[in-house]
C-alpha cells in the first residue's frame, strides 16, 4: 500500500500517482491519497487517475493517528489484495 499526498514539494501527487499506474509492477500496489484537500476536483483527479481511496487528513494528532491506523487495518487486514 502507497499513502501518497497530492501536495509534494517536487513532483505533484497526481503525477507520482499517473507514473505508478503507468508501472506494471506497481499499478496493482493500493493507492490511498492522504491529503488535507477535500476539493472535489482533487477527488475526481485522483479516482480517475487510479487511486484506490481518497482520504482527507484530519487537523489534530489524534484524529490524523486515528485515520491512519483505520487505513491500515483496512487495507491490510479486511481486503483481500493478489
Amino acid at each position: 500500500m502507497i499513502l501518497l499526498d497530492l501536495n509534494l514539494p517536487r513532483m505533484d501527487g497526481r503525477q507520482v500517482l499517473s507514473e505508478i499506474k503507468k508501472h506494471a509492477d506497481l499499478c496493482t500496489i493500493p493507492v490511498v491519497i492522504l491529503t488535507s484537500s477535500d476539493a472535489e476536483q482533487d477527488i475526481a483527479k485522483s479516482y480517475a487517475l487510479g487511486a484506490n481511496c481518497y482520504v482527507t487528513k484530519p487537523v489534530g494528532l489524534e484524529a490524523f493517528q486515528t485515520i491512519v491506523r483505520d487505513v491500515e487495518k483496512f487495507w491490510l487486514t479486511v481486503v483481500k489484495l493478489p
